[in-house]
């Protein structure tokens, strides 16, 4: 069975309070929305860059192996 990845509204309804509703914010105010994100990730990438990086490099590299796997129809990687 192939793993699903959250999108974002997945994620965001995980984090957020649920009496806020982050989507019409995000339609009403867009411009302090995506300040805020980029501060956000910018701060977050500042602190925790080398770990992130590390996260999604592994879990790339465990998704292209298993594909190599699944085409080849047998467990090589």
């Amino acid at each position: 069975m192939e793993e699903q990845i959250p999108g974002a509204d997945e994620v965001m309804d995980e984090v957020m309070p649920s009496e806020l509703e982050w989507q019409r914010l995000v339609r009403r105010y867009p411009i302090a929305s995506i300040t805020i994100a980029a501060i956000g990730g910018y701060v977050l990438g500042r602190n925790r860059g080398e770990e992130i990086v590390a996260a999604l490099s592994n879990h790339a590299a465990d998704l292209v192996s298993g594909q190599v796997n699944h085409v080849l129809g047998r467990h090589i990687l």
